[in-house]
């Protein structure tokens, strides 16, 4: 099994959409489209990467950067696995991945974030090497519940 992470290709559109549960929201796969189109480049804070297992597109892996609350060098990530690949150890190794496609591009630090209630992730983020580094306390509120958010990171000095 060989994962990495790489640009997207321009014919993968679809299955990303599909990959990130876009297909019924068009306002927001077209937000996605004007990202995925500067294939491989950074558009205003996001840089959108394909996560490809034996040449086949199974997830989404975002780098963010934000110039007014971050230091250079210091990115945010998402990631997000098709469903058929999840529980197989890809999201690990993905963030194994994206770490070194962020260091190898003059990142020094990735940190990335999950709900307390994903359990998988936040073993995917430890057996991945990233250490933990807290609880964000009601990062997101949805229909007045506040869902806290275990934060862990990963620095190419580690």
């Amino acid at each position: 099994m060989s994962v990495i992470v790489r640009p997207y290709r321009f014919e993968e559109f679809e299955r990303a959409c599909e990959i990130r549960g876009l297909a019924g929201d068009s306002e927001r796969k077209e937000r996605f489209f004007q990202r995925f189109k500067n294939i491989g480049a950074w558009d205003d804070h996001y840089l959108q990467l394909a996560i490809d297992l034996d040449g086949v597109l199974v997830g989404d892996f975002q780098l963010r950067k934000c110039n007014f609350t971050r230091p250079d060098g210091a990115l945010e990530m998402g990631i997000e696995l098709a469903e058929e690949v999840r529980g197989k150890g890809i999201g690990t190794e993905a963030l194994v991945a994206g770490a070194e496609y962020a260091f190898t591009h003059g990142a020094h630090r990735v940190e990335g974030s999950t709900d307390e209630s994903n359990i998988a992730m936040r073993r995917a983020f430890e057996k991945a090497g990233w250490k933990f580094e807290g609880v964000l306390r009601a990062l997101f509120v949805e229909d007045g519940v506040p869902h806290d958010y275990y934060s862990y990171a990963i620095t190419k000095f580690d």
